[in-house]
């Protein structure tokens, strides 16, 4: 069986290849984007491409937190999409080589790297102990050595789960390690947050900001999973896992996550609205004024009211065409959410002004650039193993696929 399952997807692997291909086009296309982009004008450079480093780290993160979901709790749905998920949690080695360009654009996006406002400024100089540019440097490496470690600990023992066909010491060792590998995650997530986002504007503070934007990032994975397995579903050897009933257990999880998105995104929205503090109130004027409310409107009926209606409904969302649409919606809109988050903190700095809400074809073309790299490396490591996890004592892959042949349809 399990030598089946390997040619299965050694079959599968010259569209991968020629997908791949093409991608790596749109990679180099990319790059020279990134240069023009940077030419013409560098302010609006590094304050596009932190909208995209934030969109797509999003997805190498979220799939190291639901890899871990998984091995922590178990479920079929877990079993089907695991390759998928090692494979994004392999693409964090990339992320920060593409997060340089943030480090040397500090100075541009963060306002307390500049002496000058720090000394004019007492509420900054009592933050410049946590924020300064060697500790903010040191700390992005903590994280993505934290997250590396872990990613690679679970890779590794998976492919030991693959050799060994009866010790299950891998299986336990990765099980053993995604209960605390979670709460390191999230405490890890959250400084990451505090840092890269939320000092953005250093005046402000919420302590569910971060728990927004970590949901957001399993969110976006959901998204993106669906995007990858639909099409897999309907190829050996993920058609006998992938069912329709599985599909909709991960649309329903997606739901949920949706559900959690809205009501943290609201709770922060209601306790900022009732303390109607000044140092508090502020980053919602922004967000709520010059234009920007439109984009808020649309994150309220496009974030959560069109997909909570379409996969709240079982029937409607056995539809494969339903789950994709709302599949692409939510990764659409994740970017608008990152954008109406960073792009109003630039407003009234350096050559942006205090005008209403802009758009620049930078914020477009840069989540383009950086995707297509992101994906080039996402599929290069999709096919390396078998996309059915081999010799897992929790799973009979041979009985499921007996039940798949049964229900897929």
């Amino acid at each position: 069986m399990n030598e089946e399952l390997i040619r299965q997807t050694e079959a599968l692997r010259p569209d991968v290849d020629a997908l791949r291909g093409r991608v790596r086009l749109l990679a180099l296309a990319g790059i020279a984007l990134l240069a023009a982009g940077y030419l013409a004008d560098h302010g609006q450079f590094f304050r596009s491409y932190l909208l995209a480093f934030l969109y797509w780290v999003s997805i190498s993160m979220g799939s190291l937190a639901v890899l871990m979901m998984h091995h922590l709790v178990g479920g079929r749905w877990g079993f089907a999409i695991r390759r998928v998920l090692e494979a994004g949690t392999r693409t964090l080695w990339v992320m920060p080589i593409l997060g340089l360009p943030v480090i040397f654009g500090m100075h541009e996006l963060y306002e307390w790297t500049h002496a000058d406002v720090v000394a004019t400024d007492a509420i900054l100089q009592q933050k410049q102990v946590y924020l300064n540019t060697p500790f903010f440097i040191i700390r992005a490496a903590i994280y993505f050595i934290v997250w590396g470690g872990l990613a690679y600990l679970l890779n590794r023992w998976s492919a030991a789960q693959d050799e060994a066909a009866t010790d299950t010491s891998a299986t336990r060792r990765m099980q053993v390690l995604s209960g605390p590998g979670l709460i390191l995650f999230v405490l890890t997530a959250t400084l990451a947050t505090t840092d890269w986002m939320m000092s953005l504007e250093p005046h402000w503070f919420s302590t569910i900001f971060a728990a927004i934007y970590i949901i957001g990032q399993i969110l976006l994975t959901w998204a993106f999973v669906l995007l990858v397995c639909i099409p897999l579903s309907k190829r050996l050897p993920l058609s006998k896992l992938l069912t329709n009933e599985r599909l909709r257990d991960i649309a329903t999880l997606m739901l949920g996550f949706v559900m959690l998105w809205a009501y943290t995104s609201f709770s922060q929205l209601l306790i900022i609205w009732a303390a109607n503090l000044p140092e508090e109130i502020g980053w919602y004027f922004k967000r709520l004024h010059g234009g920007w409310q439109h984009v808020g409107y649309a994150l309220i009926f496009l974030h959560f009211g069109l997909p909570f209606l379409l996969l709240i409904s079982s029937r409607i969302k056995s539809r494969m065409a339903v789950l994709i649409g709302v599949s692409v919606g939510i990764a659409i809109m994740r970017l608008v959410h990152l954008f109406w988050i960073t792009a109003p903190a630039f407003q009234g700095h350096g050559d942006v002004g205090h005008g209403g809400f802009t758009l620049s074809w930078m914020d477009i073309a840069m989540p383009i650039a950086v995707g297509s790299i992101w994906l080039y490396v996402f599929l290069g490591q999709l096919t390396k193993r078998s996309l059915v996890p081999l010799n897992d004592p929790r799973f009979d892959f041979e009985a499921l696929a007996e039940e798949g042949e049964h229900s897929h349809g």
